[in-house]
C-alpha cells in the first residue's frame, strides 16, 4: 500500500496503518539509532520511543520530504537529544584534511578479495569504532541510501558539512579499516 495513503488512513483513524510503516522502516531507523547509542538494549528503546514520537505528530507530517527522511530526522533527534550529542560541531576542512595519507590499494584489495559476510564482518568493527555521528551519516548515506540534501534535513546540518562529515568518515573508516586489516588480515584470510 502507498505511504500516502497509510499515512492518510492513519490520520483518518485506522490507526493499524501504522504498523506497515514500522515494518518497512524499523530496521534502518533501529540501524542509525544503534550507529549513535552504540548500545542495543539503549537502541532499541530509543527505536520504540521513535515510532511512538513519529505516530503522535504524524500530523505535522506536511509531505513537503519523503516520509522516510521525516521519520529518521525523528529518530536522529531523539537519539542527539537522549544522548548529549545534540550539539552538531563542525570542523574546518583545514584541521583534518590531509591528502598525503589515503588508504591504500592493498587494503582496498583485501577487501575486495573477501567474502561478503567477511567483508561485512569488517566494516561493522571499523563503524563500531567510529563516533557516533561520523557512522550515521555514512549510514544514511550508504546503507539507507539517502541524498546528501535528505541527509542534511535529518541531521539539520548544510549540505556542505553534511559533504565534510561524510568525507572525513570514509577517511577515518579507511584507516580504521587498515589498521584492522594489518593486524588482522592474515589470520582471517588464509
Amino acid at each position: 500500500m502507498d505511504e500516502q495513503l497509510l499515512i492518510k488512513n492513519v490520520l483518518n483513524g485506522d490507526t493499524r496503518c501504522f504498523a506497515p510503516l514500522v515494518d518497512k522502516y524499523k530496521d534502518m531507523v533501529f540501524a542509525v539509532v544503534m550507529r549513535m547509542v552504540k548500545n542495543r538494549e539503549d537502541a532499541e528503546d530509543l527505536t520504540q520511543e521513535v515510532f511512538v514520537k513519529a505516530y503522535m505528530n504524524l500530523s505535522k507530517f506536511k509531505n513537503d520530504s519523503k516520509f522516510s527522511t521525516w521519520l529518521f530526522r525523528i529518530a536522529f533527534n531523539e537519539a542527539s537529544t537522549v544522548y548529549n550529542s545534540a550539539s552538531l560541531d563542525t570542523t574546518p576542512v583545514e584541521d583534518w584534511m590531509d591528502f598525503s595519507e589515503t588508504v591504500d590499494a592493498p587494503m582496498v584489495g583485501q577487501l575486495e578479495g573477501m567474502k561478503s559476510q567477511e567483508r561485512l564482518h569488517y566494516i561493522q568493527k571499523a563503524m563500531n569504532k567510529m563516533d557516533g555521528r561520523d557512522a550515521t551519516i555514512l549510514t544514511l548515506f550508504y546503507l539507507n541510501e539517502h541524498t546528501v540534501a535528505e541527509i542534511s534535513d535529518i541531521c539539520s546540518m548544510s549540505e556542505s558539512n553534511v559533504k565534510t562529515t561524510l568525507s572525513r568518515a570514509r577517511v577515518k573508516m579507511g584507516h580504521i579499516l587498515v589498521s584492522m586489516l594489518g593486524k588482522e588480515a592474515a589470520k582471517n584470510l588464509i
